[in-house]
């Protein structure tokens, strides 16, 4: 009995490692929804303040959210392939390897996994959760498909990088004014990082139909717009400031970073044709986001621990 079972166990030893080797290629296809678990973290420090933070909540809120950002974008890829491939997008690459079914399921599979996690921390941050799940199914479902339309599509993705930062205010239970204002912060992120990427993908976008900002208004003015998305988060850090006491260290410290992003864009609209650039600004944007939510994490404890 043994011996004959021997087959069997070999099998499925070889199904579960072409399981997790299919569950790595899509993780690695989407390696940037990194960002949207940092800016849940950034939220949850700062909505926690100076009391020590619940680390097992910590974890918790940053794997669903991970794992809520990476179902989203798989699912997007499910109906967006044939776009994809004439950009040139990683993820094309990874749906050659892996049928669209290993896909569904897996996209299901992280949705799952997400939902509970968000549910287990309370039931706030589990209906948040599923607000994100119902944006990325009218953002990408072929009966909705908003990713074609014209501006609403940046809209529904800022929509969810805002709802997935206020997770960490919610997983708190402290909805604060420096809260909101840390989730606003992600929505205007992706109101820079939406429209570069669309200026590198114009020629796909053409052939899709897609009316994308950068096709519509044009690359220059895509590029007042991204600046503007900038200076607003600023200002909201000036407000900060005036009307919520923020310490004037931690202000200054974000608006070292604004101003730096705004350098960087200016450069990189005399060569915006290069994607390799654009692609590194757009990775440079998401982690000055999480810098600015430190900065006002600082500021949130400085003023407690050294007012002015």
């Amino acid at each position: 009995m043994a011996l004959v079972s021997k087959p069997h166990e070999s099998e499925l030893a070889m199904k579960v490692a072409m399981s997790f080797s299919t569950l790595f290629v899509l993780v690695k296809s989407r390696t940037l929804v990194y960002a949207f678990a940092l800016a849940s973290i950034g939220t949850f420090l700062i909505s926690s303040g100076i009391n020590i933070p619940d680390f097992l909540v910590l974890v918790r809120l940053a794997v669903s959210v991970y794992f809520l950002a990476l179902a989203t974008y798989l699912y997007n890829d499910l109906t967006d392939y044939e776009i994809d491939k004439v950009n040139n997008r990683d993820n094309s690459r990874s749906s050659k390897k892996i049928s669209y079914r290993q896909i569904l399921y897996s996209t299901i599979g992280f949705f799952t996994i997400s939902i509970s996690l968000a549910f287990s921390i309370n039931v706030p941050t589990g209906i948040a959760s599923l607000v994100c799940l119902g944006l990325a199914m009218v953002y990408s479902h072929p009966v909705t498909h908003l990713k074609n339309m014209f501006v609403v599509k940046t809209v529904i993705t800022s929509a969810g990088g805002f709802m997935a930062s206020f997770m960490g205010a919610l997983a708190v239970q402290n909805i604060s004014y420096v809260g909101i204002s840390s989730s606003i912060i992600l929505f205007f992120m992706y109101f820079i990082n939406g429209p570069l990427g669309d200026i590198g993908d114009m020629s796909g976008d053409r052939k899709g139909g897609r009316r994308t900002i950068p096709i519509v208004i044009g690359v220059g003015k895509t590029f007042l717009v991204i600046v503007s998305a900038i200076s607003s988060i600023a200002v909201i850090l000036i407000i900060n400031y005036f009307l919520l006491g923020l310490h004037v260290v931690g202000v200054m410290l974000g608006l070292a970073i604004c101003i730096s992003l705004i350098l960087r864009i200016k450069k990189l609209s005399k060569q915006y044709d290069d994607k390799k650039k654009i692609a590194q600004t757009r990775s440079v944007i998401r982690i000055s986001v999480f810098t600015i939510q430190l900065s006002m994490f600082t500021g949130i404890l400085l003023n407690t621990f050294l007012p002015l």
